[in-house]
């Protein structure tokens, strides 16, 4: 995963180079891995999303964290939903390091990022009530750009 996604680069221009074995079990991603973003724009400092796996053998580089919660009482929607929450964007970006157009984070400050734990059924009542709210967004949000870009036409130019 790449900063601005995953993007992989023509066959052609794709550089083939020997990882040692120590190196592909440190870097392998394996499904429901948290994949927390380093560093770049200030907003995007602690992006997280989960790896579902789609790939046979994927490895993450150095600058995206990656996070195995270490206990069965965590539902990892709970935990990216929570990461991802204003709550957690306003700690990663107090955490983080800022220069003039870049921010980045250590590992330090990433794990002290406190987060609530409740009972693993309600944190997974809320991941379903929040995926539900999330599904009635989408044809909201496609109504609101088509409306916008019809009210665009009828500017004057």
């Amino acid at each position: 995963m790449g900063i601005a996604g995953p993007r992989p680069a023509p066959r052609e221009r794709r550089e083939q180079e020997e990882i040692p074995g120590d190196e592909i079990e440190k870097y392998r991603l394996e499904a429901g891995d948290l994949l927390i973003t380093e560093g770049g724009d200030w907003d995007k400092v602690g992006r997280t999303a989960m790896w579902a796996d789609d790939l046979p053998l994927c490895l993450h580089q150095s600058y995206v964290f990656r996070a195995r919660p270490c206990s069965d009482e965590l539902d990892l929607q709970w935990v990216e939903l929570y990461l991802n929450s204003p709550v957690a964007r306003d700690y990663f970006t107090g955490a983080s390091k800022q220069t003039t157009n870049l921010a980045s984070i250590n590992i330090t400050p990433l794990r002290a990022c406190a987060f609530p734990v409740q009972p693993l059924a309600k944190q997974r009542r809320i991941v379903a009530s929040v995926t539900e709210l999330l599904a009635l967004c989408d044809p909201l949000k496609a109504r609101i750009a088509a409306a916008r870009i019809k009210h665009a036409r009828k500017l004057p130019r």
